[in-house]
């Protein structure tokens, strides 16, 4: 798993600013509407600007760790070169595994938010 993450995230990189934009868009949209505007008119964007968020963070999280995992250690490395290496894959393998639970969340989550925003709106 996580060298098909890595090989995605490498692929996607060129994607990171997309995403960095896409945050920064929606928390001003969300600082805006919260802050600035008086009304319940302008409501109408807080969920959406919550949940672009919420995706670009994972997305941005994907794009940030997974391209620096290390590839398995070879046979022909010193043993203490290749628990090394063991050791920091398996801390990337927890991180796939919180990751995963990251993406299923903000699945949920953005089932459940856009569920209540289109029964309102």
């Amino acid at each position: 798993m996580i060298d098909h993450l890595s090989a995605f995230s490498k692929k996607a990189v060129w994607l990171k600013p997309f995403f960095f934009i896409a945050t920064a868009a929606a928390l001003l949209v969300f600082g805006y509407v919260v802050f600035i505007e008086e009304g319940a008119d302008k409501d109408v964007y807080l969920i959406p600007s919550v949940v672009v968020v919420l995706w670009s963070l994972v997305c941005s999280l994907l794009l940030s760790v997974f391209p620096y995992a290390p590839p398995k250690p070879d046979k022909q490395q010193r043993r203490l070169e290749r628990l090394k290496i063991r050791l920091i894959r398996g801390a990337y393998h927890i991180g796939s595994w919180i990751f995963c639970l990251l993406s299923a969340a903000a699945v949920w989550l953005s089932i459940r938010l856009l569920s209540v925003w289109r029964a309102d709106f």
